[in-house]
C-alpha cells in the first residue's frame, strides 16, 4: 500500500466533490468519515498502525540489462506497514513453515542461501500506485523457490492456502497454487547484494503478477492452512486477487513541456499482468486514432517494458498525449474518470490511462 497516509480526513472529504442534496450534512460527513477511515486502512483495534512509503523517481540514474533499465536499491519505492522504521532483524531470525505439513521446517539464513538458488529480474508495483506514479520499480533477485521448501515441507492435501506473517506485524495469504509456481520466489539479494533492510531484509516475497501488498517483505512465517485466509489490507476491502492491472506511465515530455520543434518523441513504461504487453499505443485529445509505439520488452511478463514513440509535431496548441497499453489477453486500459476514491486505486488498483498536457509552437 501507498500514498493513502497522504490524505488526511478533509482532503478526502473536499476530492469527493459530490453533493449532499437530500443528506443532513452530519449524515454526510459521517458517512465520508467512515468511508475514509476504511480506504486509509484504519482500524479501531489497530490504531497504531499506518503505512509510509515513498516512490523512485520516475528518472532515476539506472543501469540497464539487455536494454531493461534496473532501478537502483537506493531509488527502489519503499513502501511499510507499522508506524516508524522498519523492522531490525532478530540476530536468532530464522524462516518457520509450519501448519498443515508432515515435517515442519526452520530455515537460518545461512542456511537458506545453501539451497539451490535462481535470479531472476522482477518489477514490483504497489497497488495504490496512481496514474502516471512512481511506485513502480525493477530489479535482480536471488533467493530460492517457494515451490522447493514445500516440497521438502511435505504439504497435507487438506492445505490449500499459505498464510505469510512478517516482522513489522504484516500479513496476508495466498493460494498454495500460486506459491508453488516457478517463478514464485522467496528473495534474500537484491541487485547483487543483500536486500537492505528498507526492503525486506532479511527474506521478502515475490509473486509472479500480483501487487506489492500480496508480496510481504520482513517474512518470518508461513503457515500452511486449509482456508483462504484474509490479510491485513484485505480486511480493509482491498482485493484478495491483487492482480496487477496493465499500465503505461509516460516519463518524457513532462506535463505541460513546450514543443518547439517539427517532430517530437514520446516514452516510458509500462507494466502489466501475466498476460503480457502486446503493445503500446499513444493518442492525442480523445481521438480515435492510435499509434503504436516502439517496445524493449524484458525477459518475462513480470518485468516492465520500455516504450518510445516518435512522429511529427501537432497543430499550434496544447494538446492531451494518452498512452495506453492492451493485454496479450485482449484487455485494454480504460479513459481516466472524473471522479476518483484514493487516485482510483481502491480496491483493485487502477487501469486508468496516464495522460499528460504539451504544448506546442510552431
Amino acid at each position: 500500500m501507498s500514498y493513502l497516509g497522504r490524505y488526511s480526513r478533509r482532503q478526502f472529504l473536499k476530492g469527493l466533490g459530490v453533493s449532499v442534496t437530500g443528506w443532513s450534512l452530519a449524515s454526510f460527513l459521517a458517512a465520508c468519515q467512515r468511508a475514509a477511515d476504511a480506504l486509509s486502512g484504519v482500524n479501531a483495534a489497530e490504531p497504531t498502525k499506518q503505512i509510509a512509503a515513498q516512490g523512485a523517481p520516475a528518472n532515476p540514474a539506472l543501469n540497464l540489462v539487455n536494454g531493461i533499465p534496473i532501478t537502483s536499491n537506493e531509488d527502489f519505492y519503499t513502501v511499510w506497514y507499522s508506524r516508524g522504521a522498519p523492522p531490525a532483524v532478530p540476530v536468532d531470525w530464522k524462516l518457520r513453515i509450519g501448519g498443515l505439513v508432515d515435517n515442519p521446517l526452520e530455515f537460518t539464513f545461512d542456511q537458506l542461501k545453501t539451497l539451490p538458488a535462481v535470479t531472476e529480474m522482477r518489477t514490483l508495483e504497489c497497488i495504490s500506485n496512481p496514474v502516471g506514479g512512481e511506485l513502480i520499480s525493477n530489479a535482480m533477485w536471488k533467493g530460492v523457490r517457494l515451490k522447493d521448501l514445500l516440497a521438502r515441507a511435505q504439504v497435507k492435501n487438506a492445505g490449500i492456502y499459505l498464510k505469510l506473517e512478517s516482522l513489522d506485524g504484516f500479513y496476508t495469504g495466498i493460494p498454495i497454487e500460486l506459491g508453488l509456481m516457478d517463478n514464485s520466489l522467496l528473495a534474500y539479494e537484491m541487485n547483487g547484494t543483500a536486500i537492505p533492510r528498507d526492503h525486506g531484509a532479511p527474506l521478502r516475497c515475490l509473486w509472479p503478477g500480483r501487487y506489492g501488498m500480496k508480496q510481504p517483505k520482513w517474512l518470518h512465517t508461513i503457515t500452511v492452512v486449509d482456508k483462504p485466509f484474509l490479510g491485513y489490507w484485505e480486511k480493509q476491502g482491498w482485493t484478495n486477487d491483487a492482480f496487477v492491472n496493465p499500465n503505461a506511465r509516460i516519463d518524457a515530455p513532462k506535463d505541460f513541456d513546450v514543443v518547439s520543434g517539427a517532430t517530437f518523441t514520446l516514452s516510458g513504461v509500462a507494466y502489466s499482468s501475466e498476460a503480457g504487453i502486446a503493445k503500446i499505443e499513444i493518442s492525442a485529445d480523445d481521438t480515435d486514432k492510435w499509434l503504436e509505439a516502439d517496445l524493449t520488452r524484458g525477459p518475462s511478463p513480470y518485468v516492465w517494458t520500455i516504450w518510445k514513440w516518435s512522429g511529427p509535431a501537432l497543430a499550434p496548441g496544447r494538446h492531451t498525449l494518452y498512452a495506453r497499453v492492451t493485454e496479450k489477453s485482449g484487455r485494454v486500459q480504460t479513459k481516466p474518470q472524473k471522479i476518483r476514491l484514493l487516485d482510483g486505486t481502491y480496491p483493485n488498483g487502477t487501469d486508468e490511462m496516464h495522460s499528460i498536457l504539451l504544448d506546442f509552437r510552431a
